[in-house]
């Protein structure tokens, strides 16, 4: 396949000159992710340190598995979300459960920009707890199309769906996310 000269090569390319030995064409690969998988796994922990560890373990993970990887008409990205999501499944098995205490505020309730803030922490804390009470593909889908703001195709891919399917299924999440928060239109 050629390629229009300095134009930055794709995903394919990038992977079978990896799977041939050229470390830096992963690297290439993790500069191109890295920041998109750190952010679906941040979303889903606790700690900026557990993201951080289960970021690498993905990519850790996949350059290990490289040579079992085949093209399947996917984005390259879409195998790096499925090997993340199941770190993450692992993550929490393997887990006792811990409760934290919330963080406590020393300066007085009276100023306007803090009250606001604990405003916004009380409504993002219903939604977050709204969000965790829908069908898993519900919280999926609105985490990787609403939060990371991933293209249609994209979460199709990663979801291992089409796009009409995503579609559906992201104005079906948000309607019961509304009803389960109790908000009314977008």
């Amino acid at each position: 396949m050629s390629r229009v000269e300095g134009t930055p090569p794709g995903d394919p390319e990038l992977v079978a000159r990896a799977k041939n030995g050229q470390v830096e064409a992963f690297g290439d690969l993790y500069e191109r992710y890295s920041d998109r998988i750190y952010r679906y796994i941040r979303m889903r922990v606790d700690t900026q340190a557990d993201a951080e560890d289960l970021c690498e373990a993905t990519f850790l993970r996949s350059f290990e598995a490289l040579d079992r990887y085949r093209e399947r008409g996917h984005p390259f990205s879409a195998y790096l979300h499925q090997v993340a999501r199941n770190l993450l499944v692992d993550h929490y098995r393997s887990r006792t459960p811990t409760f934290g205490l919330d963080e406590t505020v020393d300066t007085p309730a009276e100023e306007p920009e803090l009250l606001e803030q604990v405003a916004r922490k009380e409504q993002f804390q219903q939604i977050a707890k709204a969000l965790g009470r829908l069908p898993e593909d519900y919280q999926e889908v609105i985490r990787l199309r609403v939060v990371l703001e991933l293209p249609t195709p994209t979460v199709a891919a990663w979801m291992g769906r089409s796009p009409g399917a995503v579609r559906v299924l992201l104005h079906r999440a948000l309607s019961a996310l509304r009803g389960q928060v109790g908000v009314e239109g977008d």
